[in-house]
């Protein structure tokens, strides 16, 4: 069996950062655990998954992806003082007798949540085929190697499953989510046609490869 684990900080992290990847990847499970929960975003979260899953499917006619979420139920802002507790809830997710891939948050990034995660992924990667960070909005000197492309159909998803969100009710220090504007949304777009030439992109997502094993 061939699964991925997404591991991510925050419930939107998923449709922000990594939609493209799960909707054009081939996998006979798919692991979304997310380190945080928040009451605001849980119901919408649970939505925008049924029409992930569906949309996975849909795309994937020769086999049913088994899509699963998993939330470790701790506090936003609070991992690194739970660092050892969120450890050993993921670790406790891991199948180690299977073929798996990790996909989580990068090391260059301000959201210390994130970093947390990143440090807590790496105890894996002996044991994973692949380990691929993420791009986010929180994103420092990220210097991705690796673009999905996102066709317009899954980039209209991408952006209709972010405006679920309510981000009046977000809980960071600064109370608003300006960062999900379309202009910042498409910001891998720009860096791939610029760093990535010979291709016309209309929309994608960058991932830094840190390791690929072809399994």
């Amino acid at each position: 069996m061939k699964i991925l684990y997404v591991f991510v900080a925050h419930i939107d992290d998923l449709e922000f950062s990594c939609l493209g990847y799960l909707l054009n990847s081939k996998y006979d499970k798919i692991k979304v655990i997310i380190a945080t929960t928040w009451e605001a975003k849980e119901k919408i979260f649970h939505k925008n998954l049924k029409l992930l899953k569906s949309s996975i499917n849909k795309k994937n006619l020769i086999k049913h992806i088994d899509l699963e979420y998993i939330n470790l139920g701790f506090e936003q802002r609070v991992i690194p003082t739970h660092f050892d507790k969120v450890k050993d809830k993921f670790y406790k997710k891991i199948d180690f007798n299977s073929d798996f891939d990790i996909l989580t948050h990068d090391i260059n990034d301000a959201h210390t949540d994130h970093r947390s995660l990143y440090d807590i992924s790496l105890g894996l990667y002996k044991y994973a085929n692949k380990f691929i960070t993420i791009y986010s909005p929180e994103a420092i000197n990220f210097k991705p190697n690796y673009f999905v492309e996102l066709s317009k159909e899954q980039n209209d998803l991408k952006k209709d499953l972010l405006n679920n969100y309510n981000f009046n009710e977000e809980q960071s220090y600064a109370q608003k989510g300006s960062y999900f504007n379309d202009n910042r949304i498409d910001l891998p777009t720009h860096f791939a046609l610029e760093n990535f030439h010979g291709k016309d992109i209309e929309s994608c997502e960058i991932y830094k490869i840190h390791k690929w094993l072809q399994n």
